[in-house]
């Protein structure tokens, strides 16, 4: 898939020294020889920035360009959505050149499909970089990482690679997998460390539960596999005997709504409204398509928060929490405590308006988590028969 916008070369300060080879030197090593690059020999290392800035002049000789203002790339599972991997912004453009050689791009802004083989001759041809000290690069680690993964065929991870290039943002672009780069890039995704989560405003303005969630749980992210984190405020209760994990029979069915439902009615759940927060795994900050089982049990939810999602690394992934007000009655969370409970949902939390506890079903039981360690204890020790025997808890 491509598409094409802006005219001539991108707008950029002169790379020096000059783009040709010196005078009777075309057989030095890394040069193009009748418009192919010299794969026999390849340069021993770049150990200089204009040892890096001479490289890149020499790619673009024959690329006939657009320098884009932003790449990345990713794995696309269908024609729709791309999982990124790793995204530049006016970034690493001897990558970038690297990447269109290999697959053959020679246009301004649109995308194309690379496969194992091109992804390794990308990675040889960078590689040279990394005589450098003064420059990182990250986006030959990432190929040597995707290139170790388990491929199929021209399939990895369920999808195939590609290669995104944008030479003006400003332009409009047909291409979702352009529309994406923008969107990822503009996030500030890439800037995440592996082992945070930021918490961003969602595109449609802000929620205010996110001010409510700020305000009552400012140390919490909306994950409900988090909440054990505040240990001295959570207690975990188990929803069969014996530590079962899946219900196989109607009564088992049974014995774990009745201890969803005590422990909720203990929290206070019989209140006019309460909230219930769920996640969405996607691939760009623009929220998109719910689980379907979550669109029919919870429809018109809203999506109060856009979380980066730490848990599909190196894919910069996200997370749209959305939020459904619903009044209590007797089972009316059933079905949603039954399909969460059969693993057919995961990422529940259930609270009151005002946050004062967290409820988060799971396939296995419940993670509760109270305002203070007084009133864990009291729900912990009215309920101790459904503890788990785990030392910490779990």
């Amino acid at each position: 898939m491509s598409s094409k916008s802006g005219d001539g070369r991108s707008s950029g300060s002169p790379i020096t020294p000059a783009n040709h080879p010196p005078d009777g030197k075309t057989n030095m090593p890394g040069y193009w020889h009748c418009n192919v690059w010299d794969d026999r020999h390849v340069a021993p290392g770049w150990g200089t920035i204009r040892e890096i800035n001479e490289a890149l002049a020499r790619y673009e000789i024959n690329l006939g360009w657009h320098r884009p203002k932003l790449h990345g790339i990713g794995f696309a599972e269908d024609m729709n959505e791309i999982w990124f991997v790793r995204v530049n912004e006016d970034d690493d453009l001897l990558a970038a050149a690297v990447l269109a050689t290999v697959a053959g791009w020679h246009g301004a802004t649109g995308s194309v499909r690379l496969g194992k083989q091109k992804l390794r001759k990308a990675i040889k041809r960078l590689a040279p970089a990394q005589a450098c000290q003064d420059v990182v690069q990250p986006n030959l680690r990432i190929w040597r990482e995707i290139s170790g993964w388990h491929w199929t065929g021209g399939y990895v991870r369920g999808g195939s690679l590609v290669a995104v290039f944008d030479a003006d943002p400003e332009l409009p672009s047909h291409d979702p997998y352009v529309i994406a780069l923008r969107q990822v890039v503009a996030s500030g995704r890439q800037a995440v460390p592996a082992d945070e989560i930021h918490i961003r405003t969602p595109p449609g303005g802000h929620h205010p539960l996110q001010t409510a969630w700020e305000a009552r749980w400012p140390q919490l992210v909306p994950i409900s596999s988090d909440l054990r984190a505040e240990e001295d405020r959570w207690v975990r209760f188990h929803g069969l005997p014996g530590s079962k994990r899946y219900a196989e029979t109607p009564s088992e069915y049974e014995s774990i709504l009745r201890r969803h439902n005590v422990v909720l009615e203990a929290l206070g759940a019989r209140t006019p409204d309460l909230y219930v927060i769920t996640l969405a795994i996607g691939s760009t900050p623009v929220p998109r398509l719910r689980n379907p089982v979550l669109e029919e049990l919870l429809p018109d939810a809203e999506c109060w928060a856009v979380l980066s999602w730490p848990h599909l690394d190196p894919q910069l992934a996200f997370a749209h929490a959305y939020v459904n007000r619903l009044t209590w009655q007797p089972g009316r969370l059933d079905d949603l405590l039954g399909k969460v409970a059969d693993d057919e949902i995961a990422h529940v939390i259930i609270a009151p308006p005002d946050l004062a506890w967290l409820y988060a079903p799971y396939d296995g039981g419940a993670d509760v988590l109270l305002s203070t360690t007084a009133l864990r204890d009291n729900l912990r020790d009215r309920h101790r028969e459904w503890l788990s025997s785990h030392p910490v808890g779990l």
